[in-house]
This record gives C-alpha cells, structure tokens and sequence, in this order.
C-alpha cells in the first residue's frame, strides 16, 4: 500500500513537470535565464562526428544527454519556433522604418473636333500628354504619431493641329508634409509599441520554452537510462537465480537417485527453474524496450545498436534542504517566469484594450506647397504655400466589441494571476513529496540491503541443512524466491530513488547528486 501511494505521488510530480511545460507555452517570460540554466549548462550538445565515434563505444549518461540535446526532434522543434520568434520580433521593429512609394505615369489622349460650327467635315486633332511622378514617404513615431511626405511632379503638354494656339506646356510642382498626432486612442508607447511588445514577449516565451525543453529531453533521458540499467541488472539477477535453480535442481537429482529425496524436491526445483527462466526472458525483452525507448529520447535510429556502460548507481543518501530547494524551484523554473511574465503581458494588453474605448482625438498639423508654370505668351507662374492645423474627434457610443476586449481582458488578468499562485504552490507540493519519497527511498534502500543479506544467510543455511539430509529442497526455494525478490525490489528502489533526484533537478534547474 505504501509502495502504492508513493507511485501515485510520483506520477503526480511528473504531472506537475508536464504541467509546467505546458504553462511556459501558453504564456510568455521575461525574467533573467541564466539563472535557470544550471545543469542544462553543464551539458554541451555533440557534433555529428562526436555522436558517430560515441555511439561506436558504451554510452555515458553525460553521452546520451549530449547526443539527445543535439538530437532530440521535440527539442529541435522547440528551437526552430524559437528562432521563428527571434525573426518575428526583429522584423516587428520594422513599423519604425520609412515607407517609401513611387508611382509614375503616363497618359496621351487624341481628340477630334471641328474647326467650325458651320463646317463638320472639317477635324482638327489635338493631342494631350500628361506625365506624372508621384512619391511618398511615411513614418511611424514612438508616440503613435504618422508623418508623412509627399511630392507630385505633373508635366502637361498640349499640341493642337491646325488651330491657331501654338502647343501648350505647363509644370506643376506640389509637396505636402502632415503630421497626425493621435491624442487619446492609439496614442503613446503603450498602445503604439503594443506590436513590438507582443513580439518580444513571444520571444521571450519560446525562450523559456526552449529552456524547458532542455530540462524535459534531460530528464527523459535519465529516466530512459536508469529504466536500461534497471532492466540490465534484472537480467543479471534472474541469471544468478536460474544458475541457482540449476544447482539446486541438479542436486535434488542426485538425492532422488541417492533415495535420499523425492521426486517432489525434483519437481519443486524444476518448477522454479522453469519460473526464474521465463521471467529472464522477461527481463531480456524489457531490456530491448528499454534502449528502443531510449534511442527514441536521443533522436537516434531505432534500428541502430547501442549499449550503455556498466556504471553503478549509488546507494548513499543525500542531505535535502527542503527550503532551499523549494526557493531554488522558485527562482530558477523557466515555467513559473513565464507565467510570472504572463501577468505582465496581460497588463499590457488590458490597457492596450482600454485604450480602444477612448474617443479618436487626433491633432493634425501639415505644410504644402504648389508651384504652376505654363509656357504661353502670359508665361503664367503660380506660387501657394500654407500651414494647416485641424483637430479631429470622433467617438463610438456604441462600440461594444471594444467593451467585451477590455472585459476580457480583465478577466485573463485575473486568470494569469491565479495561474501563478497554482503553480507556485503545486511546485513547493511536488518538491515537498519528492523530498519525502527520496528519504522513504533511502530508508527503503537500507532496508532491502539488510532483507538481502538475510536472505543470502537464508539460502546457504537452507542448501546446508538440505546437503545433510535434514531439510526438503522446499526451504531453499523459499529462501530463494526471498533472496530474488528482494533484489528485485532493490533495484527497482535504487532506479526510483535517482529518478526522483533527477525530477527534482528538472524542477529546479540545479544539479542534486551525481550518478557514481
């Protein structure tokens, strides 16, 4: 029952990790990473050429983890948006760039009429040329202001035939400078810069997305690694108890014939022999799920073969400050900045929304200019020029969609908020009952080394008092299921009590105890 509510917790911790991973997607982050870097730094991602001499040898957890953080698809995923987000957030500042526009055009018309009223036989064509070169450039402010340039080159050329008017050429030059400087709605950095804002927030997000995925791919592949070892030293146990089963089966052979046994001790020997063996295959089975799965987390071919090192998991326990752990989860998780950030996002687009319920109140000053020459007989010559200044106001009594953003708005505030306070305390509830698992773990651990040694003591008394004739062979099977299935338990331990330290360091961001 113990055993049974422990898993449970742990499938709780690894829910909350999956949770956190999930938050720092949806909302974004501005707090410094490099604090939250911690053991993802200590890992550096590997070249192709050092992954094809790695995989030629044993693997390293440090090796798989490096292999994975170069390899892992979920994490390559996770850096592409982030890159995407990077270009987004450069090319938002774009609003601030000059728009140019050049336009010209060229029109010709030939017109027919009479020379006279009385005479309609008689046409006369004439023909007009207009050219035309239009440019313009607009530019963004900070303050939400729009300025904006004009220039219109026209040259106009008309060539009567057959009238008495010689040909007509006049040159209009006009330019115009406007400035439209929004007062209220649209107006300052909050509401002008709203896009840019959005943009860095996005980047930021993905950062802590990426950070979080690093977190995730390594634990995954501690987990993968240690459930390889797990399965390895299965393999290794089930194979010390069939050689065991086939001593003791070929000794109840010998006492049969010696009609010092019966055939009952031949069969209960057989019987466990045939049990252990099929729990080998078992393991052997698990062992190659086990690197497939692993493969999978590392981003290699399923068909490739690997092997792992024989490293051994340390058995000794380790000192958790459950404080400073849980400050350390508060300080450093990528997913709890992001949401933090979130709150901060959500302020921003409150007032981005209130800001739309304000009336349009625009102040616009401009300059124009226009020059007119005509190249006649009078040689007219035109010149205007003149400051205009108006103020434009309009209002939406009725806009409710800008209502119901700003509501909404409001609401998701308060969401963020909430969110925030939710993780904050199902992070100090995980790192609180993984601290307490890892110190059942090692009460567990020590338990199970004393179980073993009995049961070791249990098997040679009981193969002794069989050898002499004074026990069944049903003792030492007994003795043996004992001695299986306590070692058994103890590696299933050992492996959940790493698995533990390395959730808890997903958690954190910071390193907790190294695999001896």
């Amino acid at each position: 029952m113990e055993r049974t509510k422990r898993h449970q917790v742990n499938a709780a911790a690894v829910f909350l990790v999956l949770t956190l991973f999930v938050a720092g997607q949806t909302l974004a982050g501005n707090g410094d990473s490099t604090a939250a870097i911690g053991s993802a730094s200590l890992y550096k991602p590997f070249s192709e050429a050092e992954i094809n001499t790695a995989v030629q040898n044993p693997l390293t957890l440090d090796d798989c983890i490096r292999i994975a953080l170069s390899k892992n698809i979920s994490l390559r995923i996770a850096q592409g948006e982030l890159a995407r987000a990077e270009a987004t957030h450069a090319g938002s500042y774009s609003a601030y760039f000059p728009v140019f526009t050049l336009l010209g055009t060229k029109e010709n018309t030939l017109e027919k009429r009479p020379v006279d009223s009385i005479s309609v036989a008689s046409l006369a064509e004439q023909n007009f040329d207009t050219r035309a070169l239009v440019a313009t450039v607009q530019q963004t402010l900070p303050t939400g202001a729009v300025l904006d340039f004009s220039g219109d080159i026209r040259r106009d050329l008309n060539s009567p035939d057959k009238f008495e008017a010689p040909p007509t050429r006049t040159r209009n030059r006009i330019y115009s400078v406007q400035l439209r400087q929004p007062l209220l709605r649209n107006a300052w950095p909050n509401a002008a810069r709203s896009a840019i804002t959005a943009a860095r927030y996005d980047r930021e997000i993905q950062e802590k997305q990426f950070l979080n995925a690093k977190f995730q791919t390594i634990f995954a592949i501690k987990n993968a690694f240690y459930e390889v070892l797990y399965q390895r030293e299965l393999i290794r146990v089930n194979q010390a108890a069939i050689q065991r089963d086939s001593t003791l089966f070929a000794a109840s052979e010998s006492k049969v014939a010696a009609k010092l046994a019966t055939r009952r001790d031949v069969l209960s020997a057989e019987i466990q022999l045939a049990s252990d063996k099929a729990s080998l295959i078992k393991s052997q089975s698990d062992y190659e799920f086990a690197l497939d799965a692993l493969k999978e987390v590392m981003g290699l071919p399923i068909e490739m073969p690997i092997e792992v090192v024989g490293v051994k998991l340390s058995d000794e326990p380790v000192s958790l400050q459950q404080e400073r752990l849980l400050r350390q989860a508060l300080e450093n998780n990528p997913s709890l900045h992001g949401a933090e950030a979130g709150i901060d996002r959500s302020r921003l687009q409150l007032k981005v929304a209130r800001n739309q319920l304000l009336p349009q109140f625009d102040l616009i000053a401009g300059y124009s200019g226009s020059f007119e020459k005509e190249d006649t007989e009078q040689g007219i010559d035109l010149r205007t020029t003149g400051f205009i200044t108006t103020v434009s106001l309009s209002y939406s009594f009725l806009d409710r969609a800008a209502a119901a953003s700003a509501e909404n708005a409001q609401i998701a505030l308060s969401q963020q908020q909430d969110n925030v306070l939710n993780l904050k305390r199902q992070l100090a509830l995980s790192v609180r009952s993984i601290v307490r698992n890892t110190y059942s773990s090692i009460e567990a651990i020590n338990t199970l080394r004393r179980t073993i040694e009995a049961a070791e003591q249990k098997v040679d008394f009981a193969t002794t008092m069989f050898n002499l004739g004074r026990a069944s062979n049903l003792d030492i099977t007994d003795a043996q299921e004992a001695l299986l299935k306590a070692q058994t338990q103890y590696v299933r331990e050992l492996v959940d009590y790493h698995i533990q330290l390395a959730l808890l360091e997903s958690l954190t961001g910071q390193p907790v105890t190294p695999v001896r």
